[in-house]
């Protein structure tokens, strides 16, 4: 089943909460009916609440996960405007399948007083 929708929905979810499976039970639904006026992006910052997360800032192992499912998937720097901007006109574009955005971020980059040498 193929739907045609004029209008776009966006989801932002952590990599720390993409370690749960009711999220992945989403792509498969998402996928299997197509929704490609669906745009997930995944923040990668490595951080959970309590520690690192699973993958840390391994991105290409979440854009694997998301192909698996159906999505088509994009990796980008998601301190890099111009990278988000393409990347979602990029996902405009995608017909027959959701997308899902996976931007690479540091948490606190830019923060004043952080030591920017740890956040490259």
């Amino acid at each position: 089943m193929l739907f045609s929708l004029s209008y776009r929905v966006y989801c932002l979810c952590g990599d720390g909460e993409s370690a749960e499976g009711s999220i992945w039970e989403a792509f498969a639904f998402a996928s299997h009916y197509k929704l490609d006026n669906l745009v997930n992006i995944i923040d990668v910052n490595r951080l959970g609440q309590s520690e690192a997360t699973m993958y840390k800032h391994d991105t290409d192992t979440y854009k694997r996960k998301a192909e698996a499912f159906g999505w088509h998937a994009q990796v980008v720097d998601g301190h890099n405007i111009e990278e988000l901007l393409n990347a979602f006109q990029i996902a405009s574009q995608v017909k027959g399948q959701p997308s899902c955005i996976i931007a690479r971020t540091f948490k606190g980059k830019y923060f004043p007083g952080r030591n920017s040498k740890n956040f490259k």
